[in-house]
Formats: structure tokens, C-alpha cells, sequence
């Protein structure tokens, strides 16, 4: 890279203080980028640092405006803009358009089909011969094809976050109930056979499709436990036979997209006879897997992914540390916050985030990562770890019992009565 100060676009959802490492330092330092940001409205008051240039906010979700503003900073910026860079899965297709309009380096619209849309990546995948469920994209005569084939179907959004907008289909009146309350519009979604077997995923820096470094966990509940309030965890596979499978198809998946550089989160079904692809994102992973990657390898995946979009060299990181990690998802029924959710200090939690303060107003999760709390633990076996975020789910928990008062019974998983920890 020149010494030239170079003039970034970028596009924002989760807010700008995770542009910077947990010390402070910024992922694109002023001496060397001018930023434009784009970021939600809801968190302008974030957006903090010498090297912003211009700061607009934009409601999540309005597309128009977003492209508006990114347009606008692009045709007033006095310089070209030198590059566009997105964290947010929901905006990854968005900054490669840009990209693509603008002629600047980093994953065009074609490259990222692949690793957004549910059907491209599996049709990819297919066509180099990785084992990926049956699929269609949704219609009603497939759908049936596959309920008659497999017996159990998922309907998903094609580009969907967050385990949203999934449905279950165990048989053709299951799919009639579809049908006649909410049809999957046939350009947004997909059908594919319910594999069986238990959820991993496998995170990875990589370089022109070879991972650098890898780390894998194990999903200990569905994705969709938030439906029910019910607590997630996430522990972190250690070594064995397990680990070598998981990290083995991660090379194999990888190989198919040669031409990408950055960090990706794949998840896959393993059970005693096969390893089947799931879905894979060209971005990191949610819930507690950077500050679990971090924590293993000192390397930052947002950072990676940033420096990867501008087309930096991505480094090599360390291997993984032997310690492991994990990390615990916990969900509050709707209401008002009225006590402190941060779990007791202990010197083997990594890294705890509080979607809401006391005085806030929660409305009920509608997506996986829409937790109240997320805390990441280390430990020295996969045993050590899943009794420490055990531990963490039951003080953050005790602190939400009473819910039930807001969000009707049984509205915080795994909990009985106590002090009110929200109010209705």
C-alpha cells in the first residue's frame, strides 16, 4: 500500500466502537484512511476518532437512503473513493455493488452471491462436489418433492440473519399452514431437506481460499432456542478426531472460493457417518466467536475482514492456543430492564456485552442475535467451559426471573420465581 491517505467508505450497522481493538486502536487509523461513515442512526453517538471524514445516519433496513448517502459521500468527497468496506452480514451485498460501481478493490456483487444467497452457495458448492442438503428455491411443488423425499423440510430466507424467518416442515399439512398464512415468496426463499446430526461451525482468517488459522465450536442449542427464551451456548471443539473432520471440510469448502481473501464462518451437520455444509459467510461470526478468536490467536476478525475489503495482505496468525472458549447467549422477555445484567467477575470471562441498560424497554428477541447478554469464557476443556457459561447463564438469569409478569408464563427458560429483574 502507498503512503498515500486513502478515502474509505463505510457501511455500519453495528455501531463504530467495533472498529477499534479492545485497547483503543483503531482498525483504520488516521494516518493512513480518511473514513465516511455510514452507520445507523440509532448509534451516530458512537461514531468517535480522528480519522472520520463525514458521519451520516441512516435507519437500519432503508436500502434507498443507504445508497443515497453512500453515493453522496462518494460524489462529494473531493478524492475518489479507494475502497468500501461492510462487517454487517446484512450489508455485505450492498458494499460490494459499490464496489462494483465505483471500480475498487474487494469482493464484487458475483464473489459474494456466493457466500450470501443460500441457493448460489449451495449450487457453487454442489458443482465442486460438496455434500449439501437437497434444495430448491421455494416453490410449492418442490416443497412437496422434498417433504415426499426426506419427510422433514426447512424453509429459510434465502438471505436471511440470525436463524429469522425460519420455518419447520414436517409434513404436507405443516406445509398447507404455510401456504394459507405467510407464502414464502419464491424469489426470497429456499427449501431444503432437515439433515440431521449436530451443529458446528468453523471460523477461519484465509488467503486466496486457504484458512490461515481455524478455530471450530459446537452449537449446544438450535439456533432458534430464542423462540423460547431458552439461554444458547456455544463451546469450542477441542482436539481429536472431531476437530480434524471439522477442520478437514473447512479446507475442502474453502478450496471452492480461491479467489477469496478475509475471514469466514461455515457451518455444517456432523454426525458418526458425514460432515454436510449448512452455510458459509464471508464475514465473522456472531455472538462470542471474535473475542473467542481473540482470545486464541490475538487476531481481531473484524479487523481482518476490513483490512481483506481494501486489499491489504491478510497476515498469518498464530495457531490457536490450547485453552478454549465459548460463549452464552441469554434472552429476556419483553419489558423494562430493571436490573444490571452483567454476570460477577471472574478472571476466566473474556468479554461480556449488555444489549440494554437499566431503564431500557426490551422488546421480545426475534432473532438469534438478539440477545440481552453475551458472555464469552475460556476454560481448559470443552467440560470447563460448558460449566462456567452454566454458571453465567444462571446469574444473568437470576437477575431476569419475574419476567413472567411481562411476557406471560414461563417467559424466561430454565427459571423459576424470584426478584424481578424486569418489569412490564
Amino acid at each position: 500500500m502507498s503512503d498515500r491517505i486513502r478515502d474509505v467508505l463505510v457501511l455500519d450497522h453495528i455501531g463504530y466502537r467495533y472498529y477499534r481493538d479492545t485497547d483503543g486502536r483503531p482498525f483504520l487509523p488516521a494516518d493512513r484512511n480518511r473514513v465516511r461513515l455510514v452507520t445507523d442512526i440509532r448509534k451516530v453517538d458512537q461514531a468517535h476518532g480522528d480519522e472520520l471524514a463525514a458521519i451520516t445516519g441512516v435507519p437500519r433496513g432503508d436500502e434507498a437512503l443507504l445508497d443515497a448517502a453512500a453515493r453522496f459521500h462518494h460524489t462529494t468527497a473531493g478524492n475518489a473513493l479507494d475502497g468500501v468496506v461492510a462487517i454487517s452480514e446484512g450489508l455485505l451485498l450492498a458494499a460490494a455493488r459499490l464496489r462494483d460501481r465505483l471500480g475498487v478493490p474487494g469482493p464484487t456483487e458475483r464473489q459474494v452471491l456466493r457466500y450470501r444467497d443460500k441457493v448460489t452457495m449451495k449450487e457453487h458448492l454442489r458443482d465442486h462436489g460438496v455434500r449439501v442438503p437437497d434444495f430448491a428455491p421455494f416453490t410449492e411443488p418442490d416443497a412437496r418433492r422434498l417433504l415426499r423425499r426426506h419427510g422433514r423440510v426447512v424453509v429459510k430466507p434465502r438471505r436471511g440473519e440470525s436463524s429469522a424467518g425460519i420455518t419447520f416442515l414436517d409434513d404436507e399439512d405443516a406445509l398447507h399452514r404455510l401456504l394459507a398464512t405467510a407464502p414464502p415468496d419464491p424469489a426470497g426463499y429456499e427449501v431444503e431437506e432437515r439433515v440431521g446430526g449436530d451443529l458446528f461451525h468453523i471460523d477461519s482468517v484465509v488467503r486466496d481460499g486457504v484458512p490461515l488459522a481455524a478455530t471450530a465450536g459446537r452449537s449446544v442449542q438450535e439456533t432458534t432456542s430464542y423462540r423460547r427464551l431458552e439461554a444458547f451456548r456455544d463451546v469450542a471443539v477441542g482436539p481429536g478426531r472431531t476437530l480434524d473432520r471439522l477442520l478437514r471440510f473447512n479446507r475442502d469448502v474453502l478450496a471452492c472460493y480461491p479467489d477469496f481473501s478475509g475471514v469466514t464462518h461455515l457451518e455444517v451437520f456432523l454426525d458418526a457417518d458425514e460432515v454436510c455444509f449448512c452455510e458459509i459467510g464471508g464475514r465473522p461470526g456472531g455472538g462470542g466467536i471474535i473475542p473467542g478468536f481473540q482470545s486464541r490467536t490475538g487476531v481481531n476478525l473484524d479487523e481482518m475482514t476490513i483490512r481483506a475489503q481494501l486489499g491489504d495482505t491478510v497476515p498469518e496468525p498464530p495457531p490457536p492456543a490450547a485453552h478454549l472458549t465459548g460463549y452464552a447467549l441469554v434472552y429476556a422477555p419483553a419489558g423494562r430492564l430493571t436490573a444490571d445484567l452483567t454476570p460477577p467477575a471472574a478472571d476466566w470471562i473474556i468479554d461480556t456485552q449488555l444489549r440494554f441498560r437499566v431503564g431500557d424497554v426490551m422488546p421480545r428477541p426475534a432473532g438469534w442475535n438478539q440477545a440481552a447478554a453475551i458472555v464469552t469464557v475460556r476454560g481448559a476443556s470443552e467440560a470447563e467451559v460448558e460449566s462456567r457459561l452454566d454458571q453465567v447463564i444462571e446469574a444473568v438469569q437470576d437477575r431476569l426471573r419475574g419476567s413472567a409478569r411481562s411476557d406471560g408464563p414461563g417467559a424466561v427458560a430454565g427459571t423459576g420465581p424470584g426478584t424481578g429483574g424486569v418489569a412490564g
